[in-house]
């Protein structure tokens, strides 16, 4: 069990581990905003109304495949127009929505990617103990258990985000936190947390109740007794309105709210190494490339119908397209190595691949440079669709 001391040494390491990350991701983002297509980012900037600064680190962030350009555009302008209404709005000027685009940016980033990938990873072990908890008889033991590893995650892992995101956005309070972090977290809309926290929150105060009631034996151990007055005062204060409740209760509510992950087959240390990665709930392997997420997507995509399958796939192919662009590919090179990849993946017995890159090299010459992305994007769909579906013939 841990005692205050050992919390706050985890606190502490949490801390610097993310002002260490933060100052990372702000440099990043600012290099890599210098070389963003300006076109582009005009036309998304103009799609959206939105500054063009916000347009270009939502465009990073999408490009990232953290979260949408739409879902990146809709948070930085709320957090634009809430500084607006309570009274610190950041000065139209492009320095300053700049500065502030990169910082909330750094957000995005960490958030729906590192903090994410920690956070479920240290979600197995809890959920692990949790599951083998048999609620109308719990041991004193594996109470004891279940509390302290819920207090090592929620005090000593999120309680220090919670703590900077406050700190990092002026005059905000423990509902504006819960809103960004519950839907990363639960990959719920904000109306839907907003409609089930109430819910949330009894079903955490009733969890920690269960808890309580296991550990308040006869003992001597002041340790307990230390846990039991923690156990009363989190419940008390979960409690509280959502704008005021303290940090450490908000903390135990986004663990509390927190998907369990279901592992799937041999849980034997020999089979598995290291921690393999669950996505909606599905094991999968670790993915890095472009490739690895496009060739997970052609697999997806036969499952939808053929109006559906085109408009999934070419959002899909069009990001890969972007990526590539953006690291120096030239357009004809994106297509062919698009092609070239999911030959090798999907074993397609292609038509020779010169006479293939001489034909797309003309269609893409034969269009305004404006139109050429869109085209590339078109090409490798119709390869796609002809010799993974045996739908339609590439022109």
């Amino acid at each position: 069990m841990q005692t205050d001391t050992d919390l706050e040494k985890i606190a502490v390491s949490s801390r610097k581990r993310l002002t260490r990350e933060f100052a990372e991701k702000y440099t990043n983002l600012q290099e890599r905003s210098r070389r963003i297509p300006i076109s582009d980012v005009k036309q998304i900037a103009e799609d959206f109304s939105c500054p063009l600064q916000i347009a270009m680190i939502s465009y990073l962030v999408n490009l990232d495949g953290i979260i949408s350009l739409k879902e990146a555009i809709l948070y930085l302008m709320t957090e634009l127009n809430r500084r607006a209404s309570v009274g610190v709005e950041v000065p139209n000027i492009p320095g300053n929505i700049m500065e502030f685009a990169l910082l909330e940016g750094r957000w995005l980033v960490y958030v729906y990617g590192t903090f994410i990938r920690d956070f479920e990873f240290k979600m197995r072990e809890l959920a692990n103990l949790e599951g083998a908890i048999d609620e109308t008889n719990i041991s004193l033991e594996k109470a004891i258990h279940v509390n302290a590893s819920r207090t090592k995650l929620a005090e000593g892992y999120l309680a220090p985000v919670v703590e900077a995101w406050i700190k990092d956005h002026p005059n905000s309070n423990s509902e504006n936190a819960l809103m960004f972090l519950g839907p990363a977290i639960t990959k719920w809309k904000i109306a839907t947390l907003k409609g089930r926290v109430l819910h949330l929150r009894r079903r955490c105060q009733a969890l920690f109740r269960v808890l309580r009631k296991a550990m308040d034996g006869p003992s001597e151990s002041a340790t307990i007794d230390v846990s039991l007055k923690r156990i009363d005062q989190l419940i008390q204060d979960l409690d509280s309105e959502l704008n005021s409740m303290p940090i450490r209760a908000l903390s135990h509510l986004l663990l509390h709210i927190a998907p369990k992950p279901t592992g799937r087959g041999d849980k034997s240390s020999f089979v598995e190494v290291g921690a393999g990665s669950t996505r909606g709930g599905k094991s999968e392997p670790d993915m890095v490339s472009p490739f690895d997420f496009l060739e997970r997507d052609v697999y997806l995509a036969k499952r939808r119908t053929k109006e559906e399958r085109m408009n999934y796939l070419t959002e899909r192919i069009d990001r890969v397209v972007r990526v590539l662009l953006y690291q120096g590919t030239p357009l004809i090179n994106c297509v062919m190595m698009c092609v070239k990849e999911m030959n090798e993946r999907l074993k397609i017995a292609n038509p020779p691949l010169e006479e293939l890159e001489d034909k797309f090299e003309q269609k893409l010459n034969d269009l305004p440079s404006d139109q050429r992305n869109a085209l590339a994007v078109e090409l490798i769909y119709d390869y796609i669709n002809e010799y993974v579906y045996e739908e339609t013939k590439v022109d």
